[in-house]
């Protein structure tokens, strides 16, 4: 994290990541709010979720309208009295649809492990789905919502993409082993005791501020340690006795660890799979499952 180096580097590369994985999930909840909203169109639920993509659920719609789906007060007016398509077409129109939303999936899916090219697909496939959207849809007051969620996403997709690009330009990580101490002879040390190496604690990032809003993600006292993890805005911070020693900032959150060298002590706070924990030496002395 940012404490433990002065250049910062080891942040800028975790906020890298921490964007490109951030375009990756704003992708996932496309194909998943698009199969939601193609479900409760073929099931006439009546119901719509953002952050869908236009293209698959146009093409079920038009499936749902021509093959004779809708409910009967639909197919009143200009829609009376009309000749529905084969059953067959339908069944042709709604995998199509499904098959258009797997290739978000699809992207998603092969974009792990820093492969951008991926993302760039789904950017230009998203980006296509908007110019139809405009096209068949046009501009009009019931889908500026829509609208602007598809700029949200193509946004975050782009942001991802060019994060991807500024990872690989950093200098790769290296791993400086600590020199070895040397031991002093056995005539240095004959008459005298020989001091164990001093433990550093990690520096103090600042003072927690407890009059700005807050949440105590987690919290706990161990002898003389008054340990909290907690979420300040965007930030996850780690206190130790009204001091904070290591931060994690990001709007969403993954898996992470903020670390501290306390009183020669390993102290360790953050999010694993849903669980908050806080450990020392290695051993979890508090743990909780997130509910939100």
């Amino acid at each position: 994290m940012a404490n433990k180096f002065s250049n910062g580097q080891a942040y800028t590369r975790d906020a890298y990541v921490q964007k490109y994985n951030t375009s990756r999930l704003n992708l996932l909840l496309v194909v998943v709010f698009t199969l939601i909203n193609l479900v409760l169109l073929i099931t006439n639920a009546d119901r719509y979720f953002l952050f869908s993509a236009f293209i698959p659920y146009f093409i079920a719609t038009i499936a749902m309208i021509y093959c004779g789906r809708l409910p009967d007060e639909f197919y009143t007016g200009e829609w009376a009295g009309m000749t529905y398509w084969d059953d067959s077409v339908f069944t042709v129109l709604i995998i199509l649809s499904v098959v258009f939303t797997l290739f978000y999936l699809l992207a998603w899916f092969m974009s792990s492990k820093n492969r951008s090219g991926w993302l760039i697909f789904a950017l230009v496939f998203f980006s296509l789905d908007t110019l139809g959207m405009f096209v068949l849809n046009g501009i009009a007051l019931d889908s500026i919502l829509d609208i602007i969620f598809h700029a949200w996403v193509i946004y975050y997709i782009a942001l991802g993409i060019h994060a991807n690009a500024k990872l690989k330009r950093l200098p790769k990580e290296v791993k400086v082993m600590p020199a070895p101490i040397a031991q002093p002879s056995g005539e240095e040390t004959a008459g005298r005791e020989v001091s164990a190496p001093q433990i550093t604690d990690s520096p103090i990032l600042r003072e927690a501020d407890n009059t700005v809003k807050h949440k105590v993600l987690l919290q706990i006292r161990v002898a003389n340690y008054d340990i909290c993890y907690r979420r300040v805005k965007h930030t996850n911070e780690l206190v130790i006795n009204g001091n904070v020693y290591d931060e994690y900032k990001a709007v969403m959150e993954f898996s992470h660890e903020l670390t501290a060298l306390y009183d020669g002590h390993r102290i360790v706070a953050g999010l694993k799979g849903l669980n908050s924990f806080i450990a020392i030496d290695g051993e979890i002395v508090s743990k909780q499952v997130r509910t939100n």
